[in-house]
């Protein structure tokens, strides 16, 4: 049986309110600091919760953190609920309760519209016979890795092991390390990124999370940067300070764009495999499944020692990125009644800097 790790340990001493001097404090407060471990799309952290009652969490899209050149259909928004709520799931079971999910409890959302209304209602209730998830202690050490891999290659038993943490009946899983195929992702990967950035308002906003420096990121609790992608701190000073700084680039993209793209390419071809989730629809609700599942993957490899990173430009639902999508989909082999969404690149890597969280009274509204 796997045992609690000792950063496991010390995150959630951290973040339990239960085990701070004694004090008994509102468990959700605890839960919350779990499900805020969760990937989003460019770390953005678009959640916010409101906690009616004693024992109900309300999640709701925060509007002003979704990308809406980068994500005009909100598909990373929702997939990124998803990923919230798995964690709150599994966190809840390790403190011996159940979470009873209620997702769109004002009503089937509209497939494109912003959704202005709860994602979820979630209401909690002490249950001893409630299972523990051995995925739970991989939530404080789950990161989103984005330096170079090994190319050794993943076995397909290990993927076996990834799929089966997810949710294989509503969302199907694919993989492969095949390193011909891998090419071939890579190449539509590289087209995807440089179609994304040529836009002047998504370069902008790929830029508004991103974190030139260590004191940008420290002061911003949210984004990624150097550090992320395997920078040394040395290294990551100078590339900040001088080679990209934020004034820099933002005055003159070109360089920026092309070591981008540049560096996404090498980093694609060098991995141990690819995987993606698909889902037979594209609703909302298929997209927070997806997110569900996505995060239960990543948190499986992570208790493998796998390095796992998501790659969202292939997916994007704007219209120069509908010729990519529509390959990305044949070199799969996906049915056209399927859409893929999630793609993501894993292997064997060193570990690099957790990305920052905000605080958790930075979610919480009235």
């Amino acid at each position: 049986m796997r045992t609690e790790s000792e950063s496991s340990r010390q995150f959630r001493d951290k973040n339990d309110p239960h085990v701070q001097g004694g004090r008994e404090e509102d468990i959700r407060l605890s839960l919350i600091g779990y499900a805020i471990r969760a990937p989003s799309h460019r770390n953005s952290q678009p959640w916010k919760v409101a906690l009616p009652g004693a024992s109900r969490i309300v999640l709701s899209i925060d509007h002003s953190r979704v990308a809406g050149a980068l994500d005009p259909s909100g598909r990373q928004a929702f997939l990124s609920c998803g990923a919230f709520l798995e964690n709150l799931d599994i966190a809840a079971r390790a403190s011996g309760y159940r979470a009873d999910i209620d997702l769109f409890p004002a009503g089937w959302p509209d497939p494109v519209k912003p959704l202005r209304d709860p994602v979820a209602s979630i209401d909690l209730e002490r249950d001893a016979r409630i299972q523990p998830d051995p995925l739970f202690h991989a939530i404080p050490v789950r990161q989103t890795n984005r330096r170079p891999y090994s190319d050794r290659p993943v076995p397909l038993s290990v993927a076996g092991e990834l799929g089966a943490a997810g949710d294989s009946e509503l969302v199907p899983f694919g993989f492969t390390n095949d390193r011909d195929l891998i090419r071939e992702i890579r190449d539509l990967v590289v087209d995807a990124l440089a179609r994304e950035l040529s836009n002047r308002e998504r370069f902008r906003e790929y830029c508004d999370y991103f974190r030139f420096t260590d004191a940008e990121a420290a002061r911003s609790g949210d984004g990624y940067g150097f550090a992320q992608s395997g920078y040394g701190k040395i290294t990551r000073f100078f590339t900040g300070a001088f080679l990209f700084s934020r004034e820099s680039v933002l005055r003159n993209p070109e360089a920026f764009r092309r070591r981008a793209v540049s560096d996404l390419g090498k980093i694609m071809e060098k991995c141990g495999g690819i995987g993606w989730l698909s889902t037979k629809g594209d609703f909302r609700i298929d997209q927070v499944r997806a997110g569900r599942a996505f995060e239960r993957i990543h948190l499986r490899a992570s208790s493998l020692s796998l390095a796992l990173q998501p790659v969202a430009s292939p997916v994007a639902g704007y219209r120069e990125m509908e010729e990519v999508r529509a390959g990305l989909s044949e070199l799969l082999a996906i049915p056209g009644t399927h859409t893929i969404q999630v793609l993501f690149r894993t292997g064997y890597a060193k570990r690099v800097p957790q990305t920052p969280r905000r605080n958790i009274s930075d979610f919480i509204v009235s």
